[in-house]
């Protein structure tokens, strides 16, 4: 879901540039590729639904750090040219919209598992099944494919009114990603805008029943005052359940923060520039009255970056970091393994 780099710069710059965007490549590949061999390779991660949707998240995310990224920072480098061909260039482009999409899609079904948990944990133990996570998993892979191969290959994407159908545009050479208005608007509402009012409305209602479990739970400590000495092992446990209420709603916080830093910008200006963006026909591809193209490439490569924090925020727990440490061939802590164990 980007655009093309509008003018070369120093070759500093350019190198500069080069490092930056390859080491978040790496850290993005290096991320998710534990994430996928952690839960394929030990059981008791596979035991639970809830990380058959961590690891297809990963694999979308790997697919942004192979499919995407590479040929965008090889783009960058070469100062907006497109090395790579017209036919590759709406295959790109394909990508670009559907592991973006697919990424984003996991993150909101993530959110109505977690909500599904807490809010109703009996029935969520009856009825999500690992059939059912399949299902929901193949139906956001599903939508992503619809909402990405389909309009490109058919050139839906694009405005009637441009010369060149594709995103290729001769002579320049440049991948052009610029969206019509209808495209634009459909795309983002259902890769991003209903997902992220889904987030927010899933999350706010498990923060809500944090800080009710919060205020229950200092109640019964403040109670727990009066007990005779040996209350002291409840009184503990009640402590160590605020830390871990308290720990629920940081994660939450960060959760939303950095999803919505690293995607809003870019949906934002996705909507707004087929609104004020000039014809080709002018003369003037790739140029926007909105917003500069450096500006709006940062915040693309903001979006992407979002693939590299995911496996941080939701697979870095006690079992996964036990985990990673297994396949690394680190020694783990006792620490941590009496953590994994109380988890």
């Amino acid at each position: 879901m980007g655009s093309a780099v509008a003018g070369g710069g120093p070759q500093a710059l350019r190198a500069l540039t080069g490092c930056l965007l390859g080491a978040l490549v790496l850290s993005t590949l290096v991320g998710n590729t534990l994430v996928c061999l952690a839960v394929l390779r030990f059981p008791h991660l596979r035991a639970k639904v809830t990380n058959w949707f961590v690891l297809s998240l990963a694999v979308s995310d790997l697919c942004v750090a192979l499919l995407v990224m590479p040929w965008k920072a090889v783009t960058e480098v070469a100062g907006g040219s497109w090395l790579f061909g017209s036919r590759f260039c709406d295959t790109w482009v394909a990508f670009d919209i559907m592991c973006s999409t697919a990424s984003i899609l996991h993150l909101c079904i993530i959110s109505l598992d977690r909500y599904w948990a807490i809010a109703s944990p009996f029935r969520y133990e009856r009825r999500m099944t690992r059939r059912l996570a399949c299902t929901m998993i193949a139906v956001a892979w599903a939508l992503s494919i619809l909402i990405s191969f389909v309009p490109v290959q058919l050139h839906w994407h694009k405005a009637t009114d441009v010369r060149y159908p594709g995103s290729w545009l001769p002579g320049t050479p440049r991948c052009d990603v610029s969206l019509n208005r209808a495209y634009a608007v459909t795309s983002s509402l259902i890769s991003f805008y209903i997902p992220v009012a889904i987030m927010i409305i899933t999350y706010t209602r498990i923060y809500r029943i944090a800080q009710a479990q919060i205020r229950r739970i200092s109640t019964l400590e403040r109670a727990g005052g009066q007990w005779p000495p040996h209350g002291k092992e409840p009184t503990s446990s009640l402590r160590s359940s605020l830390r871990k209420e308290t720990k629920v709603l940081q994660t939450l916080s960060i959760i939303m923060g950095v999803f919505v830093c690293c995607w809003l910008p870019f949906f934002l200006l996705n909507c707004l520039l087929p609104f004020c963006q000039p014809g080709l026909e002018s003369g003037h591809e790739g140029q926007s009255p909105c917003v500069g193209q450096t500006t709006f490439n940062v915040f693309v490569w903001f979006g992407w970056a979002n693939s590299s924090v995911n496996p941080v925020i939701y697979a870095f727990n006690a079992e996964f970091r036990r985990a990673f440490s297994n396949l690394l061939g680190c020694r783990y802590s006792s620490h941590l393994d009496d953590e994994t164990r109380l988890s």
